[in-house]
């Protein structure tokens, strides 16, 4: 228990370097998107703010599972990857499909919100029209989709 403790500490603590690095490597990936695939006019730093500033509200999803669990939610049934019922996925069982619940997890009301926040502020940053903006945040969401799903499949 105490190993569990303080794995937990470190992971803590680490987490948001982690996010950051996590952003950084999003937003490279579609800062290039956007620069050679549609000659976008934009800056690195201005697409990483926005990528982190869209992420804010993920924040309400946090809140609602402390929430939940000042509430009275059964421990047992808590799962910290997927505390609150915002998605599909959260609604399948332990003993579930994986490859269901990877496909049907990341339609998470707060991840569908980010990725409309993003597509608008990157037509707002940039002179990419709106639908290319929403064509290039949403392909590669459904790109991460289908392969969490094929490692769902392979793993299971």
């Amino acid at each position: 228990m105490q190993q569990q403790a303080t794995v937990t500490r470190i992971i803590s603590y680490a987490f948001p370097i982690i996010a950051l690095a996590f952003y950084a490597i999003f937003a490279a990936v579609l800062f290039a998107t956007l620069k050679f695939g549609t000659s976008a006019d934009l800056k690195y730093k201005t697409l990483f703010a926005l990528i982190v500033y869209t992420r804010l509200p993920q924040l309400l999803a946090t809140l609602l599972a402390i929430v939940s669990l000042l509430a009275g939610v059964s421990g047992d049934g808590f799962n910290l990857q997927n505390p609150v019922a915002t998605n599909p996925g959260y609604f399948i069982g332990p003993d579930g499909s994986p490859v269901l619940r990877a496909l049907l997890t990341p339609l998470d009301v707060f991840t569908l919100w980010t990725l409309v926040l993003t597509a608008i502020g990157i037509t707002c940053i940039s002179k990419v029209k709106r639908g290319t903006a929403f064509a290039v945040v949403f392909g590669w969401f459904a790109a991460v989709v289908l392969a969490r799903v094929v490692l769902a499949a392979a793993t299971s």
